[in-house]
């Protein structure tokens, strides 16, 4: 239905719609089931995995067309399964003829394939020859198996070599190759593994040359990579030089090429070869020949520069029991503006919150909100990673029924220290406005540490650590992000209000499987060294929301004070309590994310804990705990998630789950955590 429907758009918009030449043999059978099953009483011992998506006669789903019948394709499939056995370590595995059932007209096929498994074979020996003996050690550790290993898998034991020779082109030797063998005892039903080692010499580079560039000059390109001739030539040196090149933000693409005698394999390419041997690296008596090669290695630095002007706009949605918010975002890079390596980018973000459940006066804030940057960028302007920038910013954003804005300018660096290692230094002038905060009374302000004001400004000095190791960004699987943020007022002649922000923040995820993983992330916030006149809304936490502890709604974990205004001075004053952010605050999560490969739906299940305090202890006031339920949509590359929360501990006390108060709804898209 759903490929009829796309067909149908396509063919009204006047594509081009052919059918894909047919394969000898094939015919108009539609295939609607594909079986394979164990031929004896004996359940398979194998789970099928992708096998059934692999197969030439396979049925439709939303990622894979429908493969029709053909004979010829009986025989591929078979050798296909019989592979597939073979792979894992059955060696002895048959597999039948196919039961092919069609219906009456002839134009459906249930295919049948039946399969018998015999004894799946172990590892008799595991083998490393020719290992440089300072790194031999370490290269058996990267080795995932050993002697009477009964869990076999052929494709995962061979790429092993690429990990070890990743290894050892990290440590100087450039032209290093790892060849795998494995030979089958089937009177034993044993193998026996070796992987062969030729480093070859240790490298250093020879001539660079620049393709690619029109704008960027080839000597600020040779300045930023860092590598001259002469200097030691490994693996991590250039790829840390190409991320240097992609981190100006002039590049679309960077891929500096060696003349190394390595062949490049592209990721997730199957099978492995186990490495292609020439005649001459072997010699009469079976025995590896190292290569002869040169110790100077040759570097090209392929770049493709960004367009010029770029635009990026962007939406997003975030929804949970207290607000509704939508936004529109806008990028504009304007590369080069002044000269090689000197950009412009304008940034704008405009949203609205509709709030409910809140006790909104008439003269409340709207719910409009949003931001407006200008920087100018500089990269190497302060040696070979010192990128210069200078910024003008101004930030509004809504909480529960008041509005925060903030104006801020002024000069930063950036460096990148490693790949994924960043430093962020930047010094501000930053005034500020609290509208619709309050009133509160003297005890109030003393006891919550509020500021005496509504306004606070003056200099502002920032910091911030960030190692980000995530294989994804939006919706990591393994990998891990490590962040210190640090924010300073000094307050008396440079600014009216002193403080001192710390804001660690650190993600962990454990893949076990392609499809499944365990995501950790905790992350805190102190307010320290306030001064007497108390610390404004800019610094202070408020937690809750899509993106964080999902048992309170966005700005909502925090603590409460009493605010009480005057309307009529006949009646009594109208009191209500308003959230107005901690000096600590922590936030906990972990996740169990089922997110299968090229699939567009996933889902999770996670546990949050969090609280928000005005004493440095973040669980004073006591410990909030939630858990539940989440459901991925991944079409178009949003992220789109949706997670029901049931809050069991508010402040420490167990909720009645009879009344729908500690259930909850959020709606997001964008970066999990």
């Amino acid at each position: 239905m759903i490929l009829t429907f796309l067909l149908a758009v396509c063919s009204s918009m006047g594509c081009n719609v052919q059918r894909p030449a047919r394969v000898p043999g094939e015919t108009d059978i539609r295939v609607v089931s594909v079986t394979i099953q164990s031929k004896t009483a004996e359940p398979l011992q194998l789970e099928l995995g992708e096998l059934p998506n692999r197969l030439g006669m396979r049925v439709a789903s939303l990622i894979y067309p429908m493969r029709s019948y053909g004979v010829f394709r009986e025989a591929e499939d078979r050798r296909r399964i019989t592979a597939y056995w073979q792979t894992y370590g059955y060696f002895d595995v048959q597999v039948d003829e196919p039961e092919v059932r069609f219906d009456d007209a002839k134009t459906t096929a249930a295919i049948t394939w039946k399969v018998s498994e015999g004894k799946r074979y172990r590892i008799g020996s595991v083998n490393l020859l020719h290992a440089p003996e300072d790194h031999e050690r370490a290269l058996m550790r990267l080795i995932p198996f050993g002697p009477g290993e009964a869990r076999v898998d052929l494709e995962k034991f061979r790429k092993v070599r690429h990990t070890m020779g990743e290894y050892l082109r990290r440590r100087g030797y450039g032209h290093a190759n790892i060849y795998s063998r494995a030979f089958v005892d089937r009177s034993k039903q044993e193998i026996y593994w070796y992987y062969y080692v030729d480093t070859g010499p240790r490298t250093r580079v020879g001539k660079i040359i620049v393709d690619g560039n029109a704008r960027v000059p080839a000597e600020l390109i040779l300045r930023r990579i860092g590598m001259q001739p002469g200097d030691p030539y490994d693996l991590a040196t250039k790829e840390k030089s190409e991320w240097d090149l992609l981190d100006t933000g002039d590049f679309a693409a960077v891929f500096i090429r060696s003349n190394v005698d390595v062949k490049f394999i592209v990721p997730g390419t199957a099978p492995d070869t186990g490495g292609e041997l020439k005649d001459e690296q072997v010699d009469a008596q079976g025995n590896l020949v190292p290569r002869k090669l040169p110790s100077d290695v040759d570097l090209k630095v392929h770049v493709v520069e960004s367009p010029r002007t770029q635009v990026r706009l962007r939406a997003g949605v975030e929804a949970d029991p207290t607000r509704l918010d939508a936004s529109a975002e806008s990028r504009l890079w304007l590369r080069d503006l002044f000269g090689p390596w000197h950009h412009l980018v304008l940034e704008g973000r405009f949203g609205h919150g509709w709030l409910w459940d809140v006790d909104k006066r008439p003269d409340d804030p709207s719910g409009f909100y949003g931001e407006a940057l200008a920087r100018t960028i500089h990269p190497g302007l302060l040696g070979r990673l010192g990128d210069a920038r200078m910024t003008a910013r101004f930030f509004d954003d809504l909480y529960p029924t008041f509005h925060l804005r903030e104006v801020t300018a002024g000069p930063g660096i950036r460096t990148a220290l490693e790949r994924n290692l960043f430093l962020d230094l930047d010094l501000y002038f930053r005034a500020g406005w609290q509208l619709g905060f309050g009133p509160f009374d003297n005890a109030a302000r003393d006891a919550f540490s509020l500021a005496s004001t509504d306004r606070s400004r003056g200099a502002d000095a920032e910091a911030a650590l960030t190692w980000d190791a995530r294989d994804n960004p939006v919706e990591p699987m393994k990998g891990h992000m490590l962040a210190l943020r640090t924010q300073l007022s000094p307050g008396g002649a440079l600014a009216t209000h002193r403080w001192l922000s710390v804001v660690p923040d650190a993600r962990g995820f454990i893949p076990l499987s392609p499809s499944l993983s365990i995501g950790v992330r905790a992350a805190g916030g102190w307010v320290l060294a306030a001064g007497d006149n108390g610390v404004p809304l800019g610094p202070r936490f408020f937690g809750g929301g899509a993106y964080g502890m999902r048992g309170f709604g966005r700005h909502r974990m925090s603590p409460y004070a009493t605010s009480c205004e005057t309307v009529d001075p006949a009646a009594a004053p109208s009191c209500r309590d308003v959230p107005v952010g901690g000096l600590s605050l922590m936030e906990a999560s972990l996740e169990a994310r089922f997110l299968p490969p090229l699939k567009p739906i996933g889902a999770i299940t996670f546990v949050d804990v969090g609280g928000a305090s005005i004493k440095s202890n973040p669980l004073h006031e006591g410990t909030n705990l939630a858990f539940g339920l989440g459901f991925r949509l991944r079409l178009w590359y949003l992220p789109m998630a949706i997670d029901v929360a049931y809050r069991l501990l508010d402040h420490g006390t167990t909720q009645k789950p009879g009344s729908w108060d500690p259930y909850l709804l959020f709606f997001r898209i964008g970066e999990a955590f």
